[in-house]
């Protein structure tokens, strides 16, 4: 059990430094580095945010290796429950608005997939990683379901709405008072809720793919460019433009209408296509792009693509990536 204690904690670190590192990575155009705060939420909330959540992600992965040695079903794992501790657990070291929500929504799962996979494996394999990830996903509970609304609500955000899926099966407005009683009445599982949101939000439809956009888009660019340039920090702030590029960010989308994301993700092409932060024009570009998406109430805020950036650094730190 010793051992297994070790390996815990070090996929716990590993969750934490892709947190930290997603923050620190400066020039990520919109969102809070280094260099920049929000009102709400300042770069010192993140970090902290980061570190907190390191005692939760070291039990979520002790329970993907339960998981492969057969001890515990997969459906005792609790993903849901491990999301609110984190989130919970972040806000009691600041004041001030969410910061972890998206992040640790991604980056529990691929803790407990982690585990799993550290339990049967030494070499990195990104395809076992990414089944294990999918079987997480795919065995949540109506449980998991009710403590993410739980922690929605906490952390004042919005986005879920009122939905449904075939057969007539409907989940409640995330806003009801109603709505607990009647996802354990219906039963409704946290990936069918992903499954409902997934065709308006990319870290729902991450859910709903296995994190397609993690590990075939973000995870290969960031380790394309690391080893062509040994520099993370310019790694990171490459899969960021790439993610946003290619994927108009759901947070701005909400806030502004889809019509605004297309309209940044068509910079953000540019840029790339001069080079990115690879070149010293792309670079100079990156920097305006920031200062550009600066307006009042972080409306052009890129939070979604930031959330897909840490779960592509963790996948790169578990490959063995460091800076």
């Amino acid at each position: 059990m010793e051992n297994h204690q070790k390996i815990a904690e070090e996929i716990a670190c590993i969750s934490q430094l892709a947190s930290i590192l997603e923050v620190s990575s400066y020039p990520k155009p919109g969102t809070v580095h280094r260099l920049y705060d929000f009102k709400d939420t300042k770069f010192e909330h993140f970090i902290l945010s980061g570190i907190a959540i390191g005692p939760i992600m070291k039990q979520a992965a002790l329970k993907g290796f339960l998981v492969a040695k057969g001890k515990i079903s997969l459906q005792k794992v609790e993903v849901g429950k491990y999301i609110k501790r984190c989130v919970v657990e972040a806000k009691r070291w600041y004041k001030g608005g969410n910061t972890n929500l998206g992040i640790v929504t991604l980056l529990v799962p691929l803790t407990v997939a982690a585990g799993m996979f550290k339990a049967e494996h030494k070499k990195f394999n990104k395809n076992i990683l990414r089944q294990n990830v999918w079987m997480v996903l795919k065995s949540t509970t109506y449980k998991d379901t009710i403590h993410f609304y739980e922690v929605v609500k906490l952390a004042k955000v919005g986005g879920l709405g009122k939905l449904s899926i075939k057969e007539s099966v409907k989940a409640p407005d995330v806003t009801s008072k109603k709505a607990l009683k009647e996802i354990a009445r219906k039963k409704i599982s946290l990936y069918n809720v992903m499954k409902l949101c997934s065709s308006w939000d990319n870290l729902c439809k991450e859910w709903v793919t296995g994190m397609h956009i993690t590990f075939n888009v973000g995870f290969p660019t960031i380790k394309k460019v690391y080893m062509e340039t040994g520099d993370l920090n310019k790694a990171i702030v490459q899969c960021f433009l790439t993610i946003l590029a290619t994927y108009p960010d759901s947070l701005i989308a909400r806030k502004n209408g889809l019509k605004t994301a297309k309209k940044i993700s068509e910079t953000a092409k540019k840029i790339l296509k001069m080079g990115g932060v690879l070149t010293k024009k792309g670079y100079m570009e990156t920097k305006k792009f920031d200062v550009k998406l600066r307006t009042p109430n972080n409306r052009l805020n890129p939070g979604t693509t930031a959330d897909l950036t840490a779960s592509s650094i963790m996948v790169s730190l578990l490959s063995g990536i460091k800076p």
